[in-house]
């Protein structure tokens, strides 16, 4: 179903943008591209698309663009970013606020930058956890070591 606005007297149709920097590196883009897999499985009702702020495409435009072409009225825009350095303060924010003129029936709502999420930085301590004490930890026992003592 092809929509040139959204309508304000449809039912809510959530749209999800992931929203990355961007590499000119396609290796770069794996990981972006896995997250949206992964919504996509859990709920392939959601409409996912990634999103990139510079080097490679759909920037933010075209992908909410999409998103309201395949009937979706309210967008949310996740920034893919650690922190919240200027893109997230500054660019991220007026490009949403673009968005919201041209499609003015349809609701954008910008999330934090995921890194400023508690889980996020919850998971990211426990990796890092893991990874410094991996090489630390006594070797435990097998069997042919507690064969051999015995």
């Amino acid at each position: 179903m092809t929509h040139s606005h959204c309508t304000p007297s449809a039912a809510v149709v959530p749209g999800l943008v992931l929203l990355a920097h961007g590499s000119r590196d396609a290796l770069w883009r794996q990981p972006i591209e896995a997250v949206q897999a992964a919504v996509q499985a859990a709920q392939p009702a959601l409409a996912c698309h990634c999103a990139y702020l510079e080097a490679c495409e759909p920037d933010l435009p075209a992908a909410a663009a999409a998103l309201v072409q395949e009937g979706a009225n309210h967008i949310t825009v996740l920034p893919l970013f650690l922190g919240t350095g200027k893109h997230a303060r500054e660019d991220i924010p007026c490009l949403v606020e673009a968005l919201r003129r041209q499609y003015p029936e349809c609701r954008f709502e910008l999330q934090a930058a995921v890194g400023e999420h508690p889980r996020v930085t919850g998971l990211l301590a426990e990796l890092a956890i893991e990874q410094a004490l991996a090489g630390t930890a006594p070797p435990s026992p097998t069997a042919s070591d507690k064969e051999m003592s015995g």
